[in-house]
């Protein structure tokens, strides 16, 4: 079943005997707007490592048997080839984030 909608007269009426009386509406209260403490603040969050994409060969059980730099997509397809024709079993290629190092 539908509301009853409100009738906004009744409702502004209510609030001036309200504030009349001197009670406060609990909406209409402000926040305060003193600066914070360094306590209070929010902490930044912790930089994460910068990540880089590289072409990661895999044997079937998902493990890395070699890795290549994003760009060396076709020498890391070639060794994909190669190992499939010596009869390694298959293998796959992927790309993989790993962390930048310094």
């Amino acid at each position: 079943m539908a509301r009853r909608p409100l009738n906004r007269r009744e409702l502004r009426a209510a609030a001036e005997a309200a504030e009349a009386m001197g009670i406060k509406d609990p909406e209409t209260t402000s926040r305060s707007t003193r600066p914070r403490s360094e306590s209070e603040r929010r902490p930044k969050p912790a930089p994460t490592a910068r990540m880089r994409v590289v072409w990661a060969v895999c044997d079937v059980g998902g493990r890395t048997v070699a890795s290549f730099d994003y760009p060396d997509k076709a020498e890391a397809e070639a060794l994909v080839a190669k190992l499939k024709a010596q009869g390694k079993g298959p293998h796959f290629l992927r790309s993989v984030k790993e962390p930048m190092s310094s």
